[in-house]
């Protein structure tokens, strides 16, 4: 778990190759991890600092403000590596790039309509990509539909040259 954490940050920056499911659910799970780590750790001090404020002190307020500045940082260091492994794993199942960037573009669309149809669309998409997700490599060449990605991969290190 985690030597795919490290691929994940090593390759914050590579695009034009492939992620397993390995390398890209490993480093899902240790951001969830991670993130669920740092909300326990602020609803603890966010209960002391209840507490504290109601017996008219600001005890513990600069932890919960610690806490969120955390948060904030790692979930903006998260923006490039988590973009650059979807895009791999995508690549790895036999996608275009395209495919990814159509889909936060209905998302950034549907996500302006304040209607039950498009949150429900929305949904639904979020869907099909959780399972394009879940794929094994090469299942969409492997089932005989088009890929236009598979002749420019690069090599770099993955979970899957390693025994």
């Amino acid at each position: 778990m985690l030597k795919a954490y490290k691929y994940y940050w090593e390759n914050a920056f590579k695009y034009q190759a492939t992620s397993t499911r390995a390398d890209y659910w490993w480093a899902v799970l240790m951001n969830v991890i991670i993130y669920a780590i740092l909300w326990l750790l602020l609803a603890a001090s966010g209960v002391s600092s209840i507490g504290s404020l109601v017996n008219g002190t600001t005890q513990g307020l600069g932890m919960v403000l610690i806490i969120v500045v955390i948060m904030g940082v790692f979930g903006f260091a998260n923006i490039f590596p988590a973009i650059s492994i979807t895009v791999r794993r995508l690549r790895d199942v036999g996608l275009s790039v395209w495919f990814l960037f159509a889909v936060w573009l209905f998302s950034v669309v549907l996500g302006n309509v304040d209607n039950a149809f498009c949150e429900g669309l929305m949904a639904a998409l979020e869907i099909v990509v959780l399972v394009f997700m879940c794929l094994p490599s090469n299942y969409i060449n492997k089932q005989g539909w088009w890929s236009p990605n598979k002749d420019n991969d690069q090599e770099i290190p993955s979970l899957r040259n390693e025994n």
